[in-house]
Order: structure tokens, then C-alpha cells, then sequence
């Protein structure tokens, strides 16, 4: 099957029901559903989105996500009004300096910490993993710092490690 360059320069973006779903988290969506939701910024082609996730057939999850009303391509938004929406979603726990971080967003950028660390790093990541789970709000940052640096260190991570970090970033809505 031949896949035109079209499909694999797409840009998504989250729409105002996408940004409620990362926060509220209703279920509906599976755990790789949910990862490719998290990742899709505005700024990653369909192929990048891709290559980050291994995923086969994306296309038809990007489908599923855009007929469920939580994203949509980049060109078909409203100009100012759902990116301006989309941008400051983010930004409310950044506004204070202490680490407020809702406990259910904490734990599914552990969740996604570990996964990305077990896939791309393997048996090596056993000590990583192990201090992902023991995360909390106060030695977080410290925690996705050494994460990071993990995945940039190795020859399999070393290319989306910068897309790793925003969707971690962009998850617990630190800066």
C-alpha cells in the first residue's frame, strides 16, 4: 500500500474536548489512544508522530481520535480561538511557582515515562523505571531530568527524546 506525503505531513492539533479529556480522562480512549492524544501538539507531522510511537496504521487511530471530536488538523481550526485555547490550558499550574500538579496528571506522565524508558531503553531502564514509580511532586522535576537524560543517551530514544519531554511537559504542565 502506497501512502501519500499528504497523509504523513499532517499536523494535528487538540481541540477544546481533547484538552478536557487529557485533564479529566474519561475512559473512553485506550492506553495507545491516549498516548497519541498527549503527543499530537500542533507541531508533529503524522510521520514524526509515528516514528515516536511505533505505531502501525496510526492513520486510522488519528481517524478515531478526530471523529471522537478530540483533535483535528492543524489548517481546518478556527485561527485564534481554540489555539489560543489550547495554549493556556497548560499554563494555569505554571503560574504558580510551587509544584501543583494534579496527582492523576503525575501519574500518567510516570506511566508514560516508564513505558517510553522500558521501550527504548530495555533492561537498562530496571533503576529508572523503579525511581519513576517512586515520583512525587516534590522530586519530579529532578526525576524527569534523569528520564531525559536517559532517553538521550541512548541510540534508540536519542532522536525523540525533545518529544518525549514536551509530552511529559504538556501533561503535568510544567515549564
Amino acid at each position: 500500500m502506497i501512502i501519500s506525503s499528504e497523509l504523513l505531513d499532517r499536523i494535528y492539533i487538540k481541540t477544546n474536548q481533547g484538552q478536557k479529556e487529557i485533564a479529566k480522562r474519561s475512559g473512553s480512549l485506550s492506553a495507545r489512544q491516549r498516548r497519541l492524544l498527549i503527543l499530537i501538539d500542533g507541531t508533529k507531522s503524522s510521520s514524526e508522530l509515528a516514528g515516536l510511537l511505533a505505531e502501525f496504521e496510526l492513520s486510522a487511530k488519528l481517524d478515531k481520535l478526530a471523529s471522537l471530536g478530540l483533535i483535528q488538523l492543524k489548517n481546518q481550526a478556527l485561527p485564534e480561538k481554540i489555539n489560543t485555547n489550547i495554549k493556556q490550558a497548560p499554563a494555569a499550574p505554571q503560574s504558580s511557582r510551587a509544584l501543583n500538579i494534579d496527582p492523576l496528571l503525575l501519574e500518567q506522565a510516570k506511566k508514560l515515562m516508564a513505558e517510553s524508558a522500558q521501550c527504548c531503553l530495555g533492561i537498562m531502564a530496571r533503576s529508572l523505571i523503579e525511581e519513576i514509580k517512586q515520583c512525587n511532586t516534590n522530586n519530579c522535576k529532578l526525576t524527569i531530568a534523569r528520564w531525559n537524560m536517559a532517553l538521550r543517551q541512548s541510540n534508540k530514544a536519542r532522536s525523540h527524546a525533545d518529544q518525549y519531554m514536551d509530552a511529559v511537559k504538556t501533561l503535568i504542565g510544567i515549564g
